[in-house]
């Protein structure tokens, strides 16, 4: 078959790469790269081996047109050119945001076949592959054309060396859209947590620099410094909040399904909400370095007027905590990169955010306990400036009621061990899981009465079809129940 990519761009050249690396002569599949311009023919486009052609001798000939041009000229190719287009299967590799810029918008009157493809692909990322390389790259393809589909999705893997993940046609607005957003899950985590450092810099700035009288030039390090590190404890805490709820939920609902819409949204937001919050740690571990000396920190040290001065047992203490649990927090945030969490088996899941997460928030709240426990005496409640509460003590409220809620949890799965009582599950758990859980958040395995790290249960007794449930991950959001008839 005869494929031309029509473009000379990045995308171009990067699908041409991938096609001098991967297309044998076997798979009868012959590539050319064209625009409307080009005028001279056979020179390698960019030493990939792929020749040049004029565009009408191009699209005479070809099976496949790749339109690897920006999304505003295809109001003007397709119409130019609608007659040389009209037998073959047309590939929409374009990211648009404007209405009536795709190709489905201009071909929809039309009987041309066409699929979404390769608009999710980084030209940097394939041009970065090469032979040796173990890892293949991955499309998501969508075409109301089961042909089309399976003339795409034949080419790629054959000659482009690309692996296929075919979406319905329903979800298209999905795919073609996905590419022109920043992510829901990542735009509601942000403005979390840029309202929380808005409230807690406001604090700090009123209790620090109008009650206390800190001169105002220590506002941008010495005091913001402080709401940093509240708002990077909170973000963790918010962050662990969701699932420990869910989890205890579990002991009194009949079905996952019946989580509250709000619940269902805050177990979505959690893995981007612990990246930024882990944005807000880096940052103020290296605001702390910076100012890390007895002048700022005096309380730490043995003899505050000395710069030669080692740290007294509240600083090596309290330090000891920051460090290990901030490493702690490194783990969970490397193990949350695709290339490590594809790759991590269900118990290394479950430990790195089970007992390790909770650990990184035990140890990160008693860094900020210990800093700062002497100043909430009763008797010196009086000496707050303007009655305020000191930082170290209203940034550990909301992590010790999620690690209070915590020990609830442990000790409602106690109870119930020990009294031998099941959770209840039914039919439409599968459907919950299948729709709330976002990509590689849920990893399962266990026995009946064992929790996943989101709240939801990896295995157990089915009420209504008295049945072992299983549930085996397919895919970034494919599930798979299979029963075990009892």
């Amino acid at each position: 078959m005869y494929q031309v990519i029509v473009g000379t761009g990045d995308l171009a050249y990067a699908l041409a790469h991938l096609f001098h690396i991967n297309n044998t002569n076997d798979s009868g599949n012959f590539l050319e790269v064209t625009k409307p311009s080009l005028q001279e023919s056979g020179k390698s486009f960019h030493e990939t081996g792929v020749p040049l052609s004029p565009i009408d001798e191009a699209l005479e000939h070809a099976d496949i047109v790749i339109l690897a041009i920006p999304a505003k000229a295809l109001k003007s190719f397709v119409p130019n050119y609608i007659m040389a287009l009209k037998d073959k299967v047309l590939i929409d590799c374009t990211n648009s945001s404007r209405e009536g810029e795709d190709l489905e918008s201009l071909v929809t009157n039309t009987n041309i076949r066409w699929v979404k493809a390769f608009n999710d692909l980084g030209a940097v990322d394939i041009l970065t592959n090469k032979v040796t390389t173990k890892k293949r790259i991955v499309t998501k393809m969508c075409s109301p054309s089961k042909s089309a589909i399976e003339v795409a999705r034949r080419l790629a893997q054959e000659s482009f060396g690309i692996d296929v993940k075919v979406v319905p046609y329903s979800r298209y607005e999905d795919i073609a859209r996905n590419q022109n957003s920043i992510g829901q899950q990542w735009a509601h985590s942000a403005y979390i947590l840029i309202v929380i450092f808005v409230l807690t810099e406001f604090y700090a700035c009123w209790r620090y620099n109008v009650e206390k009288g800190y001169e105002w030039f220590h506002l941008p390090m010495q005091v913001t410094n402080k709401a940093i590190c509240w708002t990077a404890i909170t973000g963790f805490a918010l962050t662990q909040l969701p699932g420990v709820i869910a989890r205890i939920g579990n002991y009194f609902r009949s079905n996952l399904s019946d989580l509250s819409p709000t619940l269902k949204w805050a177990l979505q937001l959690r893995k981007e909400l612990g990246i930024l919050s882990l944005w807000f740690l880096g940052l103020h571990i290296l605001m702390s370095m910076i100012l890390f000396n007895p002048a700022y920190y005096g309380k730490f040290f043995i003899d505050p007027t000395a710069n030669t001065s080692k740290m007294n047992v509240i600083g090596e203490t309290s330090f000891l905590f920051a460090t290990v649990g901030s490493m702690f927090y490194f783990i969970l945030g490397l193990a949350s990169l695709p290339s490590v969490s594809s790759n991590m088996t269900n118990q290394q899941w479950q430990l790195i955010y089970g007992p390790l997460a909770w650990a990184a928030l035990a140890f990160g709240t008693s860094h900020v306990i210990i800093m700062g426990f002497k100043g909430w005496d009763d008797h010196l409640q009086d000496e707050w400036p303007g009655g305020m509460p000191p930082i170290t003590l209203t940034s550990v409220l909301i992590p010790m009621l999620v690690l209070f809620l915590k020990v609830i949890e442990i000790g409602l799965f106690l109870t119930s061990s020990l009294c031998r009582r099941s959770i209840p599950k039914s039919d439409d758990d599968m459907q919950y899981i299948r729709t709330v859980i976002q990509a590689g958040s849920l990893h399962v395995g266990g026995n009946d009465s064992g929790n996943d790290s989101d709240g939801t249960h990896s295995s157990g007794k089915s009420k209504s079809t008295c049945s072992t449930v299983s549930v085996k991950m397919l895919g970034n959001f494919e599930c798979e129940i299979v029963e075990d008839q009892v």
